[in-house]
């Protein structure tokens, strides 16, 4: 990558930026989930090689300007995972350990001049089903038939959105918007990816539309 970034590499490669990558990375990653939906081991590897090829073209940039490389990568990471895992590097309990990842994450953010807010935590960007998932998962204390009962209470309302006659969009939006939740609510759960649920549905409609 530094070859191609050099004054004899490539234009392209040269002129690239993170923010111009960022597109790559989405594609990469979508074309990732679908070699693993696919169960092709071949195309699973050719396409985790792309994935990461967007990790070290963006460090490559940074290491340019001076500011951290591949390496710094690596050993960020490595430093990530050893924290997070007292039990195995540390040697301390495993007993709640999803508690003491929660509290270590939060205090890697403290230590950082983060905020903890979940409105801050949770990536801008991230999938709408994605970022309800996250929120869901606050909200998972919360019995399964209450879930159930949500759902119920909120499907019995959809009928009236069209009959006798459309209601107001705002009403609409309103009621789908808590039936959206509330699924997404159920789905975390079951522990069923409701964003990966969806995508593999709307792919099977796709293939039956098609014939």
């Amino acid at each position: 990558m530094a070859t191609l970034r050099s004054p004899t590499g490539c234009p392209w490669d040269q002129k690239q930026t993170p923010e111009t990558l960022k597109p790559f990375i989405l594609e990469e990653a979508y074309e990732l989930l679908e070699a693993i939906d696919n169960k092709d081991t071949t195309e699973i590897c050719d396409e985790l090689g792309d994935l990461l090829l967007q990790v070290v073209f963006i460090a490559q940039i940074f290491s340019e300007q001076n500011k951290f490389g591949l390496a710094e990568v690596a050993h960020s990471i490595s430093k990530k995972l050893r924290c997070r895992h007292p039990h195995v590097f540390a040697g301390e309990s495993a007993d709640n350990h999803a508690q003491i990842w929660e509290e270590i994450k939060q205090q890697e953010r403290l230590d950082r001049g983060k905020s903890n807010k979940l409105q801050d935590r949770i990536p801008v960007n991230l999938p709408a089903l994605k970022k309800a998932t996250k929120v869901a998962k606050k909200l998972s204390q919360e019995k399964q038939t209450t879930h159930i009962a949500n759902l119920q209470q909120r499907v019995a309302k959809l009928s009236d959105l069209v009959e006798p006659s459309p209601t107001d969009r705002e009403h609409s939006e309103m009621v789908l918007g808590e039936v959206l939740f509330n699924t997404v609510q159920l789905c975390h759960f079951l522990e069923i990816d409701a964003e990966d649920l969806l995508r593999r549905k709307t792919i099977k409609a796709m293939k039956e539309i098609d014939g």
